[in-house]
């Protein structure tokens, strides 16, 4: 027996087995008769003797896993200090979410972080554009119980793994040869009420590999979260209007709709027999005859009502999942194993906002003429007022038949099976993946039929201008209708082989050269409610379609082969001095449609159907990587990098139609005034979505980038463990999903004109205007920043104390929209695309063990941002002497504070069995207030992409091996 130097074994368990969030591992006996395993390591294709790499790989075993109080793979890579920029559960609430969790590496969109599951890609999900467009693993869909350890490489790995993996790779290593069994329980409670938690587990694995050649391990979880409402916390609970302080005065946000329960009215008028142009008006009769608005959510504005729609909605949607492992190993002689694994899941979460709000237009003549009689013609009347056109828009809202809920079911099936050995003097390892992810979407309550509400306001049954007659509503409600079916799969054959090629100085060279084929396809139907009953159209006028759903949508299948080959080359130059160079080249061809529309409706307002064929560019490119690894002493390392990337454009970007996708994010003034689409004063426009499918220099062309990181570690005494990256990602001809952002567009509308459509029909009926928001290529996107690890352990008197503090500083982080457009940045700010980059994120945490007994207090950091600035005439006004909303005034934004939470975690192992307690966000700090509403989801008063709402939440937590 010998002891490993203090640096080697840290270094090695940096490389495969260093803390993120809790506590560093060090120096441990190792026996000198173990025959030493060569590996594969994230990162790269060449199997080696664990230890520190040239590139930064950061690992999680199970055992910190649990230490975390992570309930889900979603939570666990949420919280680390290099991710953000992703799609939080959160964002389901009308968010644009849909059901589906992601990762993201350094503030990169997610589309560009590659998520594996033992080391084989995943079918992804599609993620809105307002996500940042494009596919993503689902990591709601892993199984974190199954999970053996995770490996994050946070560098650009598109030369060793293709086209996604610009940001960096998050691999989920599962558990294998494993003999033994274990069960778990966990259950845990916010102080205040919702948002509870429990779940529970087994794994059991039988034979074990070495001795009796073969293992089968088969492992099973159910994890259940309960939803937190807008109302349970104070924070959120204001909705869309409050008071606030700032700058030492007061003001009143003020963002409720216009679209309520008794509906108000707009229209144009003038005087009678004036030739003047018409002014907007805007009246609620329910208001003027009973001085409110009918409900304890909506209040007046003027002579309008204006609805809370924000109280109405959850900070976090309820979810449950269930999932599984069935891993199998075989050895077929000393040199062969064969292996394959099967990994199922279904989650399901629920997701509730406001109820819906359906415009409606109105006419004299052929449109509700006895509405518009009974309470237009009426005000008109009495006012000495004429409307030339005779038309009106009715601002109504079901909020009698409750909420909006989507239930979004992700049913996830990963199969994979391969064979590894050697012969010749090769290593080989050959695979077949099969991976698929379906995500439907059911109406869970306050979806109704716009026909039958249509028929219930002709027939006079219902009167949405005064709530008369609500209860005939329920009879037209949509719960348990499948709005769309969404199907993704992605099947992949992969071969690799390694062998050593010659002696150098510093050992022996190894090359690794290999390659791999896939077939992606994606599917996406949906309900004939959605379609419109007289096809795929934009303007389903008076057709049966979700009131305060999508309709107009158009189905749309595609799919697309692609192939790359790659091949690495270890160099040990010298005993100190070790370089690796890697190149592949990736080829992907068109996208290939059997839905193919035309661009614009036809004279009925019908998309035409074309035939098959293949849309937008094919795609190709060589990229190479070159790393270098220093250690000119014992306790120093460094190292360098310098790669480049390429990304195709994403299926969903090229195939598809222009669609009908909803109003504005905001609220604006009417871009071209005067014209037929103009809104009465601040208001909501059509958004229109659909993909480029063009071919040649006006289609899509892939992005391409370029990364390097310079860093190390040094150990300057025995068990400090210091560890520093410099990083930079610059990304070429990014592929925007969401297009020209809606605040973009609508602040020029001169020079976006193209992307207008004026006037444009909305589907319930009125003329609007629309604003598309197609994929283009942007410009340029830059982002830097330092990662940092550092770790301390040192026996005491009093026990084990274990120290780790890790971290990422953006330095850098900007974009534009358009080539040589004006250049943008969320680095410490509210930016243009909704979002914000922290300039500082980090965790530190403190551990003592006492023989059986484990403490660890555990800090989160993120530091302060400038909030969102609002215009005049938006959604901040003064507050007048007697206390009541006084003019609108323009806001240059709140300062969000910096947010630190604290967890506590107290672990015994009484041997067989271990009990674990623990407190998340320990001092019950609130999230830090925020005026944003324009970014992850309909929540106010905080940003529920940012901060858990939870608050202090106490869990308990048994585990027992068998």
């Amino acid at each position: 027996m010998i002891q490993e130097r203090v640096l080697s074994r840290s270094l090695r368990l940096m490389f495969s087995g260093s803390v993120l969030l809790a506590l560093p591992a060090f120096a441990q006996d190792v026996p000198t008769d173990q025959p030493i395993q060569r590996v594969e390591i994230t990162g790269s294709s060449i199997k080696r003797i664990q230890k520190e790499g040239s590139l930064p790989v950061q690992v999680l075993t199970a055992a910190e896993i649990k230490q975390t109080g992570a309930t889900s793979a979603t939570d666990l890579i949420q919280m680390l200090p290099s991710m953000q920029g992703f799609v939080p559960s959160s964002s389901s609430v009308n968010g644009g979410g849909a059901g589906v969790t992601t990762a993201s590496l350094h503030s990169l969109p997610s589309k560009y972080t590659l998520v594996l599951l033992d080391g084989q890609r995943v079918a992804p999900s599609a993620i809105g554009s307002g996500q940042g467009g494009g596919y993503a693993v689902n990591l709601s869909s892993i199984p974190l119980e199954a999970v053996e350890r995770v490996e994050i490489l946070t560098d650009g790995a598109s030369a060793l793994y293709g086209s996604d993996a610009i940001a960096g790779v998050v691999n989920f290593i599962l558990k294998k040869n494993q003999t033994k069994g274990e069960v778990y329980a966990t259950y845990g409670q916010p102080k205040k009420n919702g948002g509870s938690w429990s779940s529970a587990g087994i794994t059991k694995g039988w034979g074990d590999l070495e001795s009796n050649g073969w293992n089968v391990l088969a492992s099973y979880s159910h994890e259940e979260l309960e939803r937190i409402t807008a109302l349970q916390r104070d924070f959120s609970a204001k909705g869309a209007f409050f008071k606030f302080n700032a700058n030492g005065k007061q003001y009143y946000f003020d963002q409720r709709t216009g679209n309520t329960e008794p509906a108000n009215i707009t229209f144009n008028a003038r005087p009678k027999g004036s030739t003047a142009d018409p002014v907007g008006y805007a009246i609620n009769p329910y208001l003027a005859a009973n001085g409110n608005c009918g409900s304890a959510l909506a209040g007046p504005l003027g002579t309008q009502c204006r609805f809370n729609y924000a109280s109405t909605v959850e900070d976090v949607p309820g979810s449950r999942r269930d999932s599984g492992l069935l891993k199998g190993t075989f050895k077929i002689n000393e040199d062969t194993t064969a292996w394959a694994e099967l990994v199922l899941s279904q989650y399901a979460m629920t997701a509730q906002y406001a109820p819906s709000a359906q415009p409606m237009g109105v006419n004299a003549t052929t449109r509700f003429p006895a509405l518009y009689a009974k309470y237009v013609q009426s005000y008109l009347d009495a006012n000495g007022l004429e409307n030339p056109t005779g038309n009106a828009t009715l601002g109504y809202r079901s909020v009698l038949i409750g909420g909006r809920a989507d239930e979004y079911q992700t049913t996830a099936r990963h199969f994979a099976t391969g064979i590894d050995g050697s012969a010749f003097g090769w290593t080989y390892n050959a695979s077949l993946i099969l991976s698929q992810t379906k995500l439907k979407d059911t109406a869970a309550g306050g979806y109704s039929d716009f026909s039958m509400l249509d028929s219930l306001v002709a027939a006079g049954k219902y009167d949405p201008v005064t709530g008369q007659g609500a209860d005939q509503l329920k009879g037209a409600l949509l719960n348990g209708t499948v709005f769309s079916r969404t199907k993704s799969t992605l099947n992949t054959v992969h071969a690799g082989a390694q062998h050593d090629l010659f002696s150098l100085p510093g050992g022996t060279s190894i090359i690794s050269i290999g390659g791999d084929y896939s077939k992606t396809k994606y599917e996406i139907d949906y309900n004939p409610l959605i379609l419109s009953s007289s096809g795929f159209s934009t303007q389903p006028v008076s057709a049966n379609y979700p009131v305060g759903g999508n309709y107009g949508q158009v189905p749309f299948g595609a799919k697309r082969d692609n192939w790359g080959v790659f091949t690495e080359v270890l160099l040990p130059v010298s005993k100190t001095l070790e370089a690796t160079v890697s190149g592949r080249y990736d080829s992907y061809d068109k996208v290939h449609s059997d839905y193919i529309f035309a661009s614009v409706p036809d004279a009925s307002g019908l998309i035409p159907q074309l035939p098959s064929g293949d849309l937008g560019n094919t795609s190709s490119a060589g990229t190479y990587k070159v790393s270098v690894k220093w250690t000119p002493v014992d306790s120093v390392l460094l190292r360098a990098a310098y790669g480049t990337g390429f990304k195709a454009p994403n299926l969903s970007d090229i195939a598809g139609a222009n669609t009908f996708n909803g109003s504005t994010a905001g609220s604006y003034a009417c871009p071209f005034p005067g014209s037929p689409g103009c809104q009465v004063g601040l208001a909501q426009y059509d958004l229109l979505t659909g993909p480029n499918g063009q071919s040649g220099s006006a289609g899509l062309q892939p992005e391409k980038s370029k990364q390097w990181t310079l860093g190390g570690r040094v150990e300057p005494l025995a068990g400090l463990s210091l560890g520093l990256d410099l990083w930079n990602v610059q990304i070429r001809n990014q592929v925007l999903s969401a297009g020209v952002p809606e605040q973009v567009g609508f602040a020029n509308p001169q020079q976006y004109k193209n992307l207008f459509v004026n006037p444009y029909p909305d589907p319930a009926g009125y003329t609007t205007i629309a604003y598309l928001l197609a994929p283009i290529n942007g410009g340029v996107a830059n982002y830097r920043g330092i990662d940092w690890d550092f770790s301390y352990r040192r026996k005491t008197g009093i026990g084990d104390v274990r120290a780790a503090w890790n971290g990422t500083y953006m330095l850098k982080q900007n974009y534009t929209t358009t080539a040589g457009g004006e250049v943008q940045s969320n680095l410490g700010r509210f930016g243009p695309d909704n979002g914000v980059v922290f300039r500082v994120q980090s965790n530190v945490s403190l551990s003592l063990t006492n023989g059986k007994l484990t403490n660890t207090l555990t800090a989160h950091y993120k530091s302060g941002y400038h909030d969102q600035a609002y215009p005049a005439d938006t959604a901040v006004f003064a507050v007048n002497p007697d206390g009541s909303v006084g003019d609108s005034v323009a806001f240059p934004g709140l300062w969000t504070p910096s947010y630190t939470t604290f967890d506590w975690q107290g672990k015994y192992d009484f041997g067989k069995f271990t009990l674990t307690a623990g407190i998340k966000n320990l001092f019950d700090r609130d999230p830090p207030f925020t005026l944003q509403n324009a970014g992850g989801g309909n929540q106010i008063g905080y940003d529920g992409r940012y901060a858990d709402p939870a608050g202090r939440s106490f869990y308990i937590t048994g585990n027992y091996k068998f």
